[in-house]
Parts: C-alpha cells; sequence; structure tokens
C-alpha cells in the first residue's frame, strides 16, 4: 500500500493503518546499537604490504631488502629523519605513496576483512571507520578521494568515515587499531580495543588480540552479545 495512496493519513481507516504498518515493519530496517570503530591502515588494508615496494622503489633497494619485522616509522627499512638536504622520512615516503601510487586506492584488503565487515553489518553492527589520514598536508583531498573509492570497490559496509587524529574522541562501543600509540590512547581512556596484531604492537600485552578477521569477528559477536545483557 504506498503512502502515495494516502496523502492524508488521518483519512485512514483502522484497517487500513494495520496494513501499512504491517508494510512498513516488512522494510524497516533494524536500529543499529552497537557501534564498532574501525581503523584501516594494517587493520581492513593491507597498508604495509602495499607499503613495501613502493618503500623499496622510493629508497632505491630490492623488495626483499626490507624487513617484515618493522616497527612504527619504519626506520627499519632505511628511513630517516631529514639529513643532508634530502628527506627520507615516513612523511616523504608517505606522501610518495599516495601521488605516485594512489596507495589508499590500489592497496589490497587484509585477507577476510571486508567478508566478515559485511557478516557484522548483516547483524546489525554499526560500523564506523575511524581513520588518520590526513596527517601529511597537502594530501587531503586525494586521501579522502582514494579511501572512499576502495571502500567501494572492496564493497566494505559502513555506516560513518571519520578521519581524526584522536580517536578516542569519536565514540564507540568497541575499536579495532594496530597503532601502539592508538592502542594505549584506547586503554588509558578505558575504551575496549581489538588489538590487529603485527610487529609494531607486539610488545602490548591485551586479552582482546586478534590476528585473524575470523578471530576479529568472534570478539566482536562476543561484545554484542554481552553489551545485550548489560
Amino acid at each position: 500500500m504506498p503512502l502515495a495512496d494516502y496523502p492524508d493519513l488521518q483519512k485512514l481507516t483502522p484497517e487500513q493503518k494495520r496494513e501499512l504498518i504491517e508494510e512498513l515493519s516488512k522494510t524497516a530496517v533494524p536500529k543499529r546499537r552497537f557501534i564498532f570503530g574501525v581503523d584501516l591502515d594494517g587493520v581492513v588494508m593491507d597498508f604495509y604490504g602495499a607499503l613495501k615496494p613502493i618503500a623499496a622503489e622510493y629508497l632505491g633497494r630490492r623488495t626483499d631488502e626490507l624487513t617484515d619485522d618493522y616497527r612504527y616509522g619504519l626506520k627499519e627499512w632505511g628511513l630517516l629523519d631529514k639529513k643532508g638536504g634530502y628527506d627520507l622520512s615516513y612523511p616523504a615516503l608517505h606522501r610518495f605513496a599516495v601521488n605516485q601510487h594512489e596507495i589508499f586506492k590500489n592497496a589490497p584488503p587484509i585477507a577476510g576483512a571486508p567478508f566478515h565487515l559485511r557478516r557484522l553489518s548483516r547483524l546489525g553492527v554499526h560500523i564506523r571507520i575511524i581513520t588518520h589520514r590526513l596527517f601529511v598536508g597537502g594530501l587531503h583531498q586525494k586521501a579522502i578521494t582514494q579511501t572512499a573509492a576502495w571502500l567501494e570497490r572492496h564493497d566494505i559496509p559502513y555506516q560513518d568515515l571519520c578521519l581524526v587524529a584522536d580517536k578516542t574522541s569519536i565514540n564507540a562501543h568497541l575499536y579495532i587499531d594496530d597503532s601502539p600509540t592508538n592502542i594505549e590512547a584506547f586503554r588509558e581512556a578505558k575504551k575496549r580495543c581489538i588489538v590487529f596484531d603485527n610487529p609494531t604492537n607486539r610488545h602490548i600485552k591485551s586479552s582482546l588480540r586478534a590476528k585473524t578477521w575470523e578471530e576479529v569477528y568472534e570478539f566482536v559477536v562476543r561484545e554484542v552479545k554481552a553489551s545485550k545483557k548489560a
């Protein structure tokens, strides 16, 4: 029973109102009460895997010369602070990766991430993307455009896209991140955060550590069930 057929709802008979309510209830989207705050780089997108050959090109080295046992800042790959008038710092590599290689558009996803995010979305989880991709000036438009294109290309569901430095300022019931700085900030703010495992964060002890998106999915489902009992 299309609403257009009844411009004045006050004129509906009780039977018509019941039929209308039944029709609308079949198409109603369930309210999403549980918010999952999701980081992108190193969690949903295989950022380091995509960056490694780009860094090898930028540094004039072979890809196999760059270790997989890296830390935040990637000094293990030969990145330095600005020295001798030539910038070999991480921001310079980041700019090269975004400008010359469109890394935020072309990097592959972490195995299983899109699929399990779709599964969580179908369960009614509100997926809130929280990423800090605007920390290098002059790249904001490209970063935002590439990010939106990448999410659509891989059919990743989300209700919000937040690009912020202080992730604790964005509300969620549960977060996932790989950055030691962000993980510690969530912990200090008493916010629950899944630690997505990589070499940069293995010094952090956590009962919410996941190495795969299958494990992430199980963690989130468990938290959703616990929130309903609270």
